[in-house]
């Protein structure tokens, strides 16, 4: 049997009581044999996000095994307050490596620590800190942002990217200029601080990795991870 149907099945018989191949695809609505493909291939994206859903488990801990089984006391708070998604904070090096076109979330491994949000996300979104001075004065250092890789950025928004040859990634105000002949739409990142060059896409080696859509800011800085 795959690992995350493994995973699965302590998880509902742990926090739903439910046990068996015929119960589990009763809570989920799905056929027998789609849980008996998940226990051959491993279990669907969608099926991931279903059984955080349906069960209350990770999506990330039925992937790959890292951080909590469930949300835990904040769960049963959520209640009140709506659905709540849980965000890994990971490190700048991890960030670089996000691709939000595979299934695979083993980047998230060992996240500096996990935080809470009300906003409907993808399964890949990540929590980066700020670092660096080039978003000054709107971003400061331990300044906590919030990126959905699945979100196509719009005029204006704020983006992590990877850039140079070394990969760093940055976060900087997104401004497209407009298709070129391959029909590739060429962009500006710019930096609030005027200290910081303009990055362009055409010019530049830079990938954008994800649109921001939280910040989170404090006023005594609590130091974790880095941007």
């Amino acid at each position: 049997m795959h690992e995350q149907m493994k995973r699965l099945y302590e998880a509902a018989r742990m926090l739903k009581r439910v046990s068996g191949q015929s119960e589990l695809a009763r809570l989920f609505n799905v056929s027998p044999q789609t849980i008996h493909n998940w226990q051959v291939r491993g279990i669907s994206k969608q099926g991931m996000l279903k059984a955080q859903e349906m069960v209350g488990c990770s999506a990330l801990w039925l992937e790959t095994g890292a951080g909590p089984m469930s949300l835990g006391n904040f769960q049963s708070v959520s209640t009140f307050w709506g659905d709540v998604n849980q965000i890994p904070l990971i490190t700048a090096e991890q960030a670089a490596r996000v691709n939000c076109a595979s299934r695979n979330l083993s980047i998230y491994h060992k996240p500096l620590k996990w935080l809470f949000t009300h906003a409907p996300l993808s399964a890949h979104s990540f929590a980066l800190e700020i670092t660096g001075l080039a978003m000054m004065p709107e971003f400061e250092k331990g300044d906590w942002v919030i990126v959905d890789p699945a979100i196509a950025p719009e005029p204006g928004d704020f983006v992590v990217a990877k850039y140079g040859d070394k990969m760093n990634v940055i976060l900087r105000k997104y401004r497209p200029k407009g298709l070129d002949l391959s029909h590739t739409m060429l962009f500006e990142l710019i930096a609030l601080n005027d200290d910081y060059p303009r990055i362009r896409s055409h010019l530049d080696a830079v990938e954008i990795i994800g649109t921001m859509v939280e910040h989170r800011k404090f006023r005594k800085k609590q130091l974790s991870g880095r941007v």
